[in-house]
């Protein structure tokens, strides 16, 4: 597909994990700045250094899931002018964990006060639950290998199914030693553990899970602007009410993300496209093995914004 024959982009927003060194550099100075500012009134402590840092990626759970979600943020501030022009129609959004909430202020639904405090809230009992009991592994293995490396394993679960060959597997550090050594007997191209503070996606983090919903009630939710896709499901904009959106941001931390799933429903919908809104590749990476040759682009940067709207079809 020539590259200027796209016309009903997809913009997907990634999760932790994504963040690195001086992430938020490219958005200094550039219009919709100030959105960090704001984040520094409302959590009442400096974020500006941690974007900046030349030397280090953010590296609490906490920091690592605000940087990640301000670039987000940030990057969907100048695309949409482009994309949805003055109160048009909003492309199809989608977000892999964390970057659901990032997909959910896209569509309208939280505010950028609200999604600051949605990520606050989501890192602080994320952070509470990491005991350091468990963690996560990135698997070069389909989904049906990572299912049965788990199968008979416990406290080991298959977390993320991100594209045809790569999966990652969660739970507790027992359980994810047998269930590498099964997966390297199955074939599994390579076996990555994950800097990753705990267990998400699996049934070990419930009262985290619990806990978050009970916090998020406190929280203005409203229905959707645009089209949302979760976990290979389509939210057709407006279907969806605020405490469902709710209880699916906070079952986000037991749920498996489906994000194979979630790339085939964007495509099935009408994305001729993907954007990336945020710091990274990843999510791009993603899609080149599961959409073939789907145009990818990465909105990381004012300068990236620029270049995507100049080919949008006129």
């Amino acid at each position: 597909m020539p590259m200027t024959s796209w016309k009903s982009p997809a913009v997907v927003f990634p999760g932790q994990g994504s963040q690195g060194p001086a992430m938020g550099e490219a958005w200094r100075g550039r219009p919709g700045w100030s959105i960090v500012g704001e984040a520094e009134e409302i959590l009442r402590r400096a974020l500006e250094p941690m974007l900046l840092d030349p030397d280090a990626a953010p590296a609490s759970t906490t920091d690592a899931q605000l940087s990640v979600v301000l670039c987000s943020v940030l990057s969907w501030e100048a695309l949409s002018t482009t994309l949805c022009g003055e109160g048009g129609p909003r492309p199809l959004l989608a977000g892999h964990s964390l970057g659901f909430v990032s997909a959910l202020h896209a569509a309208g639904v939280l505010t950028v006060r609200e999604t600051i405090e949605v990520v606050a809230l989501r890192a602080r009992v994320t952070e509470a639950a990491c005991d350091g009991t468990g963690g996560m592994t990135a698997l070069l293995l389909g989904a049906e290998g990572a299912h049965k490396a788990c199968a008979d394993i416990s406290g080991c679960w298959v977390a993320n199914d991100n594209a045809p060959s790569q999966t990652v597997i969660a739970g507790t550090y027992a359980g994810l030693r047998a269930a590498e050594s099964a997966a390297g007997e199955l074939g599994a191209g390579d076996i990555i553990p994950l800097d990753v503070a705990g267990p998400f996606h699996t049934p070990l983090m419930c009262q985290a899970s619990r806990e978050f919903l009970a916090g998020l009630r406190d929280i203005p939710f409203t229905r959707s602007r645009a089209a949302v896709v979760h976990n290979g499901r389509t939210h057709r904009a407006g279907d969806t009410g605020p405490n469902t959106w709710r209880e699916l941001v906070a079952a986000d931390l037991i749920t498996p993300v489906r994000w194979c799933d979630t790339q085939h429903a964007l495509a099935r919908a009408g994305a001729d496209a993907i954007i990336e809104a945020g710091h990274g590749r990843t999510l791009t990476g993603l899609a080149k093995r599961t959409l073939g040759r789907m145009p990818l682009f990465n909105a990381a940067s004012f300068e990236a914004c620029e270049a995507i709207a100049a080919l949008l079809p006129s």
